[in-house]
């Protein structure tokens, strides 16, 4: 007698983060889009800098890069049409905004004569409707209550930007999952720290995870990140079957298919 049983009713999510626009690694964003085809969720979720902003940036800029910001746009709607493409229509699609993309909320605010027009706004610059994909803001304004949180299940996932989204992170591995775990008592995924990891704590009333969800931005030579994103299942919301998923030098293991950008 076979001991298994197939949970016809779990909820699959899969959640990507810091894509970072036209400084997405290709060969790790091939095989995202190769594992979506093959999971087929029912969720897929941008966790937060899906674009750069790097043109709208303070810091000081490389005058050798060409890109402008309609660039920077369409590699980002590019991103999201290759995704709802790949995990059909039926599938819900969010983008939780990152700081990276809150930059152009700041530039509105340093050239106020632009603030008020709708065609500035993200979801309208990405055309998102188009693409069925809900849009979760977060609002650089202290005092706002836009803190780009989404729950699915007893999951709380956030870019995990310590001002924007009252995440905790570090510098090491786990320890930003662990410490925002720790602080929201609740099961989180977050991005931002471009980091993989995986973290658990036992409680009196459950088990709680957190989670950091990688990145899937061009590796740099010194930076301790690690390109990845992650699945998880929701069972009568709760929070089961929660799996890293690593990419490393252009290929990736998985239940014993190999996948290759």
């Amino acid at each position: 007698m076979s001991l298994e049983k197939k949970v016809n009713d779990a909820m699959k999510t899969m959640v990507v983060s810091d894509l970072h626009g036209q400084f997405v690694d290709n060969k790790a964003y091939k095989i995202m889009l190769q594992y979506a085809r093959d999971y087929k969720p029912d969720n897929f979720v941008i966790n937060g800098d899906l674009l750069d902003f790097y043109t709208v940036s303070t810091f000081d800029k490389n005058p050798e890069r060409k890109e402008n910001i309609q660039y920077e746009l369409q590699a980002g709607e590019n991103i999201v049409k290759n995704i709802r493409k790949n995990i059909g229509s039926k599938a819900k699609l969010y983008f939780l905004e990152g700081n990276h993309d809150a930059r152009l909320q700041r530039f509105v605010w340093r050239n106020p004569e632009l603030e008020g027009l709708e065609a500035l706004e993200l979801p309208n610059l990405l055309n998102l409707d188009k693409y069925n994909c809900k849009f979760i803001g977060v609002d650089n304004d202290y005092w706002k209550t836009d803190n780009g949180h989404l729950k699915i299940g007893d999951m709380l996932i956030m870019h995990g930007d310590n001002r924007l989204n009252g995440a905790s992170t570090s510098k090491y591995s786990g320890y930003s999952a662990k410490n925002t775990m720790m602080g929201l008592q609740n099961s989180v995924l977050i991005g931002h720290v471009h980091r993989l990891a995986q973290v658990y704590h036992s409680t009196p009333y459950g088990e709680l995870v957190g989670m950091e969800g990688g990145h899937l931005a061009q590796p740099t030579g010194t930076a301790n990140w690690q390109q990845g994103f992650v699945t998880f299942e929701t069972h009568r919301g709760k929070t089961v079957n929660p799996q890293l998923h690593h990419i490393n030098k252009g290929k990736m293991y998985d239940n014993g298919k190999l996948y290759k950008g």
